[in-house]
């Protein structure tokens, strides 16, 4: 109990943590949109030197918004990661509790347990087989039925 707690208390501390790093990206991005428009405010001629200065200014943008895509796909990546693992465990102790569950049932109750096997096999046998053989007996069925026709046009 104590170390899902704990599990859980470190998974909110790093969501907080991926979170911040997320606005500090969306704040870092906002400045350097920002800083852009200033900058070309500031240049009045717009020669080449405006040129390469908007070239410098879009690729960082552009590696501004690969950290920040990258950064997110981190933590999808660690969420997923997370949720999963926290599945298998949950799935794990589930499965352990129906074990024991059942054992101890068994031990207990060895002829019911016996009877209640049965019927689960024969309920599953049924189904198979009746499956089988439905499919068998409408064709067959069917054929009866125009054997029938047939003869009454044959007589008529």
């Amino acid at each position: 109990m104590e170390s899902q707690q704990t599990r859980e208390m470190d998974k909110n501390r790093e969501n907080e943590k991926n979170r911040d790093n997320a606005r500090r990206g969306s704040e870092n991005m906002a400045g350097t949109m920002t800083g852009n428009r200033n900058d070309q405010n500031q240049e009045p001629g717009g020669g080449a030197s405006s040129e390469s200065g908007t070239m410098e200014q879009a690729k960082t943008m552009a590696r501004n918004v690969g950290d920040q895509a990258r950064s997110l796909a981190s933590t999808a990546t660690s969420t997923a990661q997370d949720l999963a693992r926290r599945a298998r465990e949950q799935t794990s102790v589930a499965t352990d509790t129906a074990g024991e569950y059942l054992t101890r049932n068994v031990n207990e109750y060895p002829l019911t347990a016996l009877l209640v096997a049965g019927a689960i096999g024969y309920g599953l046998g049924y189904l198979i087989h009746s499956g089988w053989t439905s499919e068998g007996w409408s064709s067959n069925e069917r054929r009866d039925t125009n054997d029938r026709n047939m003869n009454r046009r044959r007589h008529d």
